[in-house]
């Protein structure tokens, strides 16, 4: 997720000046090579050095990041917001989908003979269509800028001239919201465990969270067509923190359901809604710059929440000062965002005004 981070800038620049065509097709390549790479691994450090090395870029590459500057690109102007969700809404599907099949190829043919055929699957999908469908449709004012390694580099600096006092207000914002969210997402079968559930139940519950944000996915995202988008995931982390106030009592059924379904249906919708406010306040010819500068910063939220949230339970026994951290964090998310929906930064809320 780190690595994956550091690069999201210099992807999302190379998406803005020649497109996300090569650079999906590129990430299928190494992601494919990655994963037979770690069929392979017989010690730790080969399989940190996988994932770091191979994994790690390929994520970069094929993840949210280079879908959500194609759909800025192709449309702009148009029901991002809609499309965004769609996108989401069918990425939501792999879990449910990708963990029982990859477990039932496992118990089959063993899990390195699972990892070829995930590499398989990675590089003829994501590969193929790349290549014979996807196209490139760069905004004209980052064409212009070419594509040498020197002027991708300007490219990429521009992005820290025009990140301004709006960009920093929703980066702290997400920064926050993310540390908690994947806090509490990362550790909540050993909280609900904690709590009295058995591991049966408690996972059960951590994949109907997944399934009750699905329709999150789709509804938050059109939504931020019609409404403001900062009021939109304003709502969204004020569902979260109550979520978390709930949790500590999902050891009885009527409260476990009651946390289920909120935070599931809000968190299914945070990082799309990430994609909707962006477009709405930078989409443009810098778009992909501006998100990969962000994703670099929500990398560390993504990774440094469930770690923190790890140190915590460590240091205190037990899990009952995770809630009011995240909760504290929730909050905190929300004046920032408000911020940043009502700042007028000399006007330059678009790129295009520069």
């Amino acid at each position: 997720m780190v690595v994956s981070g550091t690069l999201a800038p210099v992807v999302g620049t190379l998406c803005d000046v020649a497109g996300s065509r090569w650079v999906f097709f590129t990430g299928a390549v190494i992601g494919s090579a990655g994963l037979a790479a770690f069929s392979k691994a017989t010690s730790g450090w080969q399989v940190l050095a996988v994932w770091a090395l191979l994994i790690g870029p390929a994520m970069a590459c094929t993840f949210y990041e280079p879908a959500y500057v194609t759909i800025d690109q192709w449309f702009a102007g148009r029901s991002t917001g809609t499309a965004i969700g769609v996108l989401t809404l069918l990425a939501g599907l792999s879990a449910p989908i990708f963990i029982p099949l990859t477990q039932s190829l496992v118990e089959n043919i063993g899990w390195r003979n699972t990892t070829l055929v995930l590499a398989a699957a990675l590089l003829g999908a994501v590969g193929t269509l790349a290549l014979v469908l996807l196209r490139d449709r760069p905004r004209e004012e980052a064409r212009r800028e070419g594509l040498d390694l020197r002027r991708t580099y300007g490219a990429l600096a521009t992005s820290l001239r025009h990140a301004n006092r709006v960009f920093w207000l929703v980066s702290v914002s997400y920064f926050l919201g993310i540390a908690a969210t994947f806090g509490l997402l990362f550790h909540q079968v050993a909280y609900l465990q904690e709590l009295g559930l058995s591991a049966r139940t408690a996972a059960l519950a951590a994949g109907l969270v997944g399934l009750v944000g699905l329709p999150g996915r789709l509804l938050f995202p059109m939504l931020g067509d019609r409404v403001r988008p900062s009021l939109v995931i304003t709502a969204i982390f004020f569902m979260l923190a109550l979520s978390g106030v709930l949790m500590p009592g999902a050891g009885e059924r009527l409260w476990l359901y009651l946390y289920v379904g909120l935070f599931g249906i809000s968190f299914g919708a945070v990082l799309p809604m990430r994609a909707v406010i962006m477009g709405h306040r930078f989409g443009g010819p810098l778009y992909g710059r501006l998100m990969g500068l962000q994703a670099a910063l929500i990398a560390l939220a993504t990774a440094g929440g469930p770690f923190a949230a790890g140190i915590l339970r460590d240091v205190s026994g037990s899990y009952a000062l995770l809630t009011p951290a995240a909760i504290v964090l929730l909050l905190l998310a929300i004046p920032a965002i408000l911020a940043a929906e009502y700042s007028r930064d000399e006007g330059e809320s678009r790129p295009e005004a520069v």
